[in-house]
C-alpha cells in the first residue's frame, strides 16, 4: 500500500467518523465557521479541514469537517458548524492535480497539518497558514514492468 493511499483510507475514515459522531450528538448547538487555508502563500486548491473538540481541554462534542476549494471553507456547505471552545484542526491539501485513476483530487502538498484553534460559541471566520516549511510527503512513481 502506497504512503498517499494510507492517508486517503485515513481522511476517509475521520470523514466516516465524523458522519457518525454528528448523526449521534444532533442535538448540540453549533456556530457556523469560514475561513481561507494558505500554504507557501497560495491558496490550498483542494482539501478538507476537520475540526475535533479538543476533549484534552475538556471539550466535547460533534467534529465537523469541510471541503476546501480553492483555499476556502464553509460549514454552510457541510453538514453542521462547530461546538465552539477549544478545537484541533487537521488539514489535508491537495494539489488539485488528480489522475483521473487513485488521485482524483490530486497529491499531497504537505504533510497532515494539525493546529489547535480556540473557537468562539458565534459565527466566526479563521484563516489558517499552513507553514511552509511543513514536510512535503515523497511521491512514488510509478514504471512500467513488462514481462
Amino acid at each position: 500500500m502506497t504512503r498517499s493511499r494510507y492517508w486517503l483510507g485515513l481522511v476517509s475514515l475521520v470523514l466516516l467518523g465524523t458522519s457518525i459522531g454528528c448523526r449521534a450528538q444532533n442535538d448540540l448547538e453549533t456556530y457556523p465557521i469560514s475561513g481561507t487555508v494558505t500554504y507557501q502563500g497560495q491558496p490550498v486548491p483542494v482539501g478538507s479541514i476537520t475540526l475535533v473538540p479538543d476533549s484534552s481541554q475538556g471539550n466535547r462534542g460533534a467534529a465537523v469537517s469541510m471541503e476546501i476549494v480553492d483555499g476556502k471553507f464553509d460549514s454552510a456547505n457541510a453538514s453542521r458548524g462547530h461546538v465552539g471552545g477549544p478545537h484541533v484542526a487537521t488539514i489535508v491539501g491537495l494539489d488539485g492535480n488528480g489522475d483521473g485513476d487513485l488521485f482524483p483530487k490530486g497529491y499531497m502538498l504537505f504533510q497532515d497539518y494539525q493546529v489547535s484553534l480556540d473557537l468562539p460559541k458565534e459565527s466566526s471566520t479563521n484563516d489558517i497558514v499552513v507553514p511552509a516549511d511543513q514536510k512535503k510527503p515523497s511521491r512514488r512513481v510509478r514504471t512500467s514492468s513488462g514481462p
